[in-house]
């Protein structure tokens, strides 16, 4: 599992598995009407809303799960 933190970052982990899967941004987008710009913005880590962030997981056949942040040995927050 992939530590996310940060929207950049998730931008750039949804791109991967959109390129595994080998779709174009438009194919991914298709199955929920989510406009390539759209897809574009979500994978630069530009803000999206979030229905349609989710909407985007779920067409990559993606979920999100949360856990407690692990602290660095300095027991601050990894960010």
């Amino acid at each position: 599992m992939i530590p996310i933190t940060s929207s950049k970052l998730l931008g750039k982990t949804l791109r991967e598995y959109r390129k595994g899967l080998r779709l174009t941004q438009i194919e991914a987008g298709k199955k929920f009407n989510i406009p390539q710009k759209t897809v574009s913005r979500i994978e630069s880590g530009m803000s999206a809303n979030l229905d349609t962030l989710f909407k985007y997981m779920s067409a990559l056949g993606l979920e999100m799960h949360l856990e407690p942040r692990v602290k660095s040995q300095d027991n601050k927050a990894l960010w």
